[in-house]
């Protein structure tokens, strides 16, 4: 696979990688932190980096950013083995007739019920692991728990991976 550490990358050379991009209102992906990168070739500036993912026809492009230097990683299809989201673990724990347990109670969901707590204990969510493997590289990456459900839709469009696995452990 060809990293390109430029700004911009010709479309010339990304259209017989991974086709044309996807128009479809959403710019990219939210952002993750690269927490593992191990591929044949070595690239330094990807450690403790962020990056974002763009949908393209036959692939993703991650972009990488750091040091304001620009590197992006064209993924095709093809390439990709495995695709998993996994949901951080949920802890819930709602005081008795305050307003998150409230809504709880007469059946709001979780997602929404979440912004009316009043102590940061009452719920919390571990981030949200990104983890890919290709025919040449692994990654794996990092990012808030609370945009998983952003993420779940993003990822879920990707019909063109066998295996693509999104796992959201029971709380």
């Amino acid at each position: 696979m060809k990293y390109f550490a430029t700004y911009e990358i010709p479309k010339h050379k990304l259209l017989p990688l991974i086709g044309e991009e996807v128009k479809n209102g959403v710019t990219g992906s939210t952002t993750y932190f690269i927490k593992s990168f191990v591929s044949d070739e070595s690239i330094e500036l990807l450690k403790d980096s962020k990056g974002i993912f763009q949908i393209f026809s036959n692939g993703l492009l991650l972009r990488v950013f750091k040091n304001n230097r620009t590197i992006s990683i064209p993924i095709p299809f093809n390439q990709i083995k495995r695709l998993e989201l996994i949901k951080g673990k949920e802890s819930i724990q709602p005081i008795f007739f305050f307003p998150m347990w409230i809504l709880l109670k007469v059946g709001l969901r979780i997602d929404i019920a979440r912004y009316f707590r009043l102590r940061y204990w009452e719920y919390k969510i571990e981030a949200t692991i990104l983890e890919i493997e290709t025919h040449s590289a692994t990654f794996k990456l990092e990012t808030n728990g609370y945009t998983f459900n952003s993420q779940e839709e993003f990822f879920a469009k990707l019909t063109d991976i066998q295996e693509l696995k999104i796992i959201k452990p029971i709380p």
